[in-house]
């Protein structure tokens, strides 16, 4: 496919709503050739996030890591006021009022951003409107979060009496710090964009009408560069603030040897000498 070709379908993607055929426990799963799009797909109810919703991410982030030649993901949501404005309140009768209860509760949302954030490709959150709660939590186990200048963000599960989960926790923690984090739960506030890209929850702003520009644009970039570069990318920074243990030499040691005796390094200095753009994935003699 062309770029100008897969630029103009993913865009396509990003400024609908799925088909309803494509839902299932309203998560949809779409591809453009080597990328996939997930969209929270509850509309009418700000895409609140239920139980079965976060096995369903699980699930689908689960089989995408099975997928060898996919480049990244795109996780969004549907409709035009929210990307997930936290839980589906009305099913805590039944799955969250006991502590067994929250107990599985919480560590079916942990088993789900573990699987996020485990995905070996970059995952690029696309945030506009609401993101909150279980919303907030989940674009911080994404890679990449760009959002629009009219998004909200905010963790007041205060106002429910509900405790926030160590997954959740740590996912949040590692971005802003546990004194911001402290802040958005004591306060209850919802902070703007503008904020929450102070505080490091996003990395990119862009205005409303920009957002699927911006968006596409990175995920162009990354389809250009070495897949095996940005896949030891994510795995070496993920290392980054704690000691090094004997799994982490093993893929430093894996990463530097199918890096340095694989074809995209030939590829790449030949393209930079003959001042061209390189064409990564060509299989030859190494």
């Amino acid at each position: 496919m062309s770029t100008d070709a897969f630029t103009a379908e993913l865009a396509d993607i990003l400024r609908t709503d799925p088909p309803a055929a494509l839902v299932v426990d309203r998560i949809a799963r779409q591809a453009v050739d080597d990328v996939a799009v997930i969209t929270l797909a509850k509309p009418e109810a700000f895409n609140a996030l239920s139980l079965a919703s976060w096995r369903q991410l699980r699930s689908d982030f689960t089989e995408l890591a099975r997928q060898e030649n996919l480049r990244a993901v795109v996780l969004r949501g549907a409709g035009p006021k929210a990307f997930a404005a936290g839980a589906d309140i009305k099913e805590f009768p039944e799955t969250r009022m006991s502590a067994a209860a929250a107990t599985d509760y919480n560590e079916t949302i942990a088993r789900a951003l573990r699987a996020v954030a485990d995905l070996p490709v970059p995952v690029i959150a696309a945030v506009h409107g609401l993101a909150v709660g279980g919303g907030c939590e989940l674009i911080t186990a994404c890679d990449v979060r760009i959002a629009s200048t009219a998004a909200r963000f905010g963790i007041p599960i205060g106002k429910l009496g509900v405790t926030l989960g160590y997954t959740e926790t740590v996912s949040v923690a590692r971005l802003i710090g546990p004194a911001e984090l402290k802040y958005l739960l004591y306060s209850g506030e919802l902070i703007t964009a503008d904020d929450a890209h102070r505080i490091g929850l996003v990395q990119r702003l862009t205005d409303p009408d920009g957002l699927v520009d911006a968006v596409t644009g990175l995920v162009g970039r990354i389809r250009s560069q070495s897949a095996l570069t940005l896949k030891a990318a994510k795995v070496v920074t993920g290392m980054a603030g704690r000691p090094l243990t004997d799994a982490d030499a093993d893929a430093l040691a894996r990463f530097t040897v199918e890096a340095y005796e694989g074809s995209d390094l030939k590829e790449g200095v030949a393209a930079f000498a003959e001042r061209r753009a390189p064409v990564f994935g060509q299989k030859g003699e190494d």
